[in-house]
């Protein structure tokens, strides 16, 4: 058992002066950010080395609306932006951050607070100068546990909801003495070692000729007009649903595999590289590997599981269980026989029984290395 960070989101339902209330935050913080990406922007080495950026209380005591909102909201955004610039030039960062971009109105909205500026009663939130807004609790915190922080967002779909970031012990799940191996693809999410095929749902494909159709209608409307923007939402509200579903999915996969194998051996895959073929982009993102990877790897820090990457230019569905290597084997080549022994092999299969065995190997390995150390 130890102490982990949780966030815990629910849905969120403001009455219409409270809806304004939290419209105003989210502008002023956008506003805010944007002024710090603005000077950011006007660098110069020669004429602008250093440029002043004004702070959240500079901005509210020049800015007669920004008083309206909260204090801390702009404070946070303010400390957000540091942080922004302190690791876009860390040298150690193994994923480099892009430049600062300016927030618009149409995108997704959220803003921060410290535990000290709100409070939870009930099925209500008290959030500074807004005041309680219901919310539906459908899961109960737990017992031990300290506050952190709530973000409040709205998608663009026009929805509202916080979440809100807890310190808690979290206990670790029993031990099953099992492995796996997983071999994911775009026909099935997952091939395991142990025989089981997960398919994939496709929730992206199935909806989108609905998608194609609302947005040949939202092309056609007026810039500007209410028609326009109910469209704009209609298309936000499927999008939101096409994640939900995913979400859902990779969800319920990963809390399967983190319950029922102590150990979860994947492919080390680049799937930003992968994302660049043209062919198999919007397939992949479909599948979305690299969220399933993500929920996978903090469930299993959470519970005490272990997942263990394989090398990516490892051959694993080329290499016959004998251990000959096809080097003629196609993408298309679902099922093949080996030359050397005559076993015939289904490629995702085999796939993932390699990937176990490699996995295991190195993980031998490693602890050989560590022992004459």
């Amino acid at each position: 058992m130890s102490n982990k960070l949780k966030a815990y989101k629910f849905r969120l339902y403001p009455n219409r002066t409270q809806e304004v209330l939290l419209n105003k935050t989210f502008g002023c913080v956008r506003y805010a950010w944007n002024q710090n990406v603005a000077q950011f922007n006007t660098y110069d080495k020669e004429t602008n080395p250093k440029p002043e950026f004004k702070t959240s209380t500079e901005l509210r005591n020049e800015i007669e609306w920004m008083k309206e909102v909260s204090a801390s909201a702009i404070q946070q955004k303010e400390i957000d932006f540091k942080e922004f610039k302190k690791q876009l030039f860390n040298t150690k960062r193994k994923t480099k951050l892009g430049f600062p971009k300016f927030k618009k109105k149409s995108n997704r909205q959220s803003y921060r607070l410290p535990n000290q500026k709100f409070k939870i009663i009930n099925d209500r939130i008290q959030l500074e100068k807004i005041g309680k807004i219901k919310f539906v609790k459908d899961r109960e915190f737990p017992k031990f546990f300290k506050f952190l922080s709530v973000t409040i967002s709205k998608n663009p779909s026009g929805e509202f909801y916080i979440s809100v970031l807890v310190e808690q012990e979290i206990s670790h799940k029993p031990k099953t003495n099992k492995e796996v191996g997983c071999d994911v693809g775009i026909k099935s999410l997952s091939v395991q070692s142990d025989g089981i095929e997960v398919d994939n749902p496709r929730y992206f494909s199935k909806n989108q000729a609905k998608l194609k159709r609302l947005q040949q209608h939202f092309s056609r409307k007026k810039k500007g007009s209410k028609r326009r923007d109910k469209c704009r939402i209609k298309i936000a509200k499927l999008h939101q649903k096409i994640t939900n579903q995913r979400d859902w999915f990779l969800h319920n996969y990963s809390t399967y595999l983190i319950e029922n194998y102590d150990r979860i051996f994947i492919e080390d895959l680049d799937v930003k590289g992968l994302l660049e073929k043209k062919q198999l982009s919007k397939e992949i993102s479909d599948v979305s590997w690299s969220k399933f990877f993500q929920m996978l790897q903090y469930k299993a820090d959470w519970y005490g599981k272990e997942v263990i990457k394989v090398n990516r230019y490892y051959a694993s569905s080329k290499t016959c269980s004998c251990g000959v290597k096809n080097e003629n084997l196609k993408l298309s080549d679902r099922v093949w026989t080996c030359n050397s022994c005559g076993t015939e092999n289904s490629r995702d299969h085999l796939a993932s029984q390699n990937i176990l065995k490699e996995g295991r190997r190195s993980l031998g390995e490693l602890a050989l290395a560590n022992s004459e150390a």
